[in-house]
């Protein structure tokens, strides 16, 4: 499988909670969807430092597992909530067979090297008639204005050079009905399925700690580029991208937009 994660999100681990605004917005209304229930078992897949894996442990009681693939994450996860079960694993080598009533999975598939293996693997890991709800970044134009704001970036002298060695990790379908039918194809009966176009208001810092907690580790990614990349360039090209945030920004604020999928399935 492809190695981009991890390694990639060690380095936001302690931050993540604390910066990753839109994940967790998407996530509240992820949960919202779901609507666990007492006693639950759930699976929470590609859990991060493990936030909303203990929101899940106390909205239903039962056993709740947090699998990531990133060493960091599930180090913060395990010194965080040392009463909660976490795995290092990759979603698509997960080895559970009918042991959950849930799968929860937010803003996590558009990094899967596997998608096919990792939904096949989610959806063993359900019991019969469990759910699977999943929220992600969602088609090739997912985060239109940080997609500008790279685009402009990467033409400076200092970065375009290497920017060229970049290639894009992201796994996307096309349209909301290309989705629908990826989860039925792997046995989900579809119960709601939405593409959300959301627009939100932060500050500079606000927009900043979105990107380097989501995008920025593509972007700006070692695992992303074929050439070898220095901390010299990291600097430079993050510096660059707070600085063209600044230059969008009116009255301190700028406006951040996404394409995110919600779904919800039944085994």
């Amino acid at each position: 499988m492809l190695d981009v994660n991890d390694q990639t999100f060690d380095t936001v681990s302690d931050e993540y909670g604390k910066k990753s605004l839109v994940q967790q917005k998407a996530a509240r209304k992820l949960i919202e969807l779901l609507a666990p229930r007492a006693g639950e078992s759930v699976l929470d897949v590609g859990c991060g430092p493990g936030h909303l894996t203990r929101l899940l442990t106390d909205a239903t009681g039962g056993r709740v597992v947090g699998t990531d693939i990133s060493g960091g994450m599930i180090e913060e996860a395990r010194e965080k909530y040392p009463e909660i079960e976490f795995r290092r694993v990759a979603a698509e080598d997960l080895e559970y067979a009918e042991k959950f009533d849930v799968v929860f999975c937010n803003s996590t598939m558009q990094w899967f090297a596997n998608a096919n293996g990792a939904v096949d693997r989610m959806h063993s890991g359900l019991k019969p008639g469990g759910r699977l709800g999943l929220a992600c970044p969602s088609t090739p134009d997912f985060a239109p204005w940080f997609n500008e704001i790279v685009a402009a970036v990467a033409q400076a002298p200092e970065i375009k050079p290497t920017f060229e060695h970049w290639h894009n990790p992201w796994w996307h379908l096309p349209d909301i009905g290309a989705y629908q039918a990826f989860f039925e194809k792997h046995d989900f009966a579809t119960r709601h399925i939405e593409l959300e176009y959301e627009v939100n208001e932060f500050t500079v810092s606000e927009a900043f700690g979105i990107f380097s907690t989501g995008a920025a580790q593509c972007f700006a990614g070692r695992a992303c580029y074929d050439v070898e990349i220095t901390d010299e360039y990291l600097d430079t090209f993050n510096r660059a991208v707070r600085e063209e945030i600044e230059r969008h920004a009116v009255a301190g604020l700028v406006k951040v937009d996404f394409n995110r999928l919600y779904y919800l399935g039944f085994k």
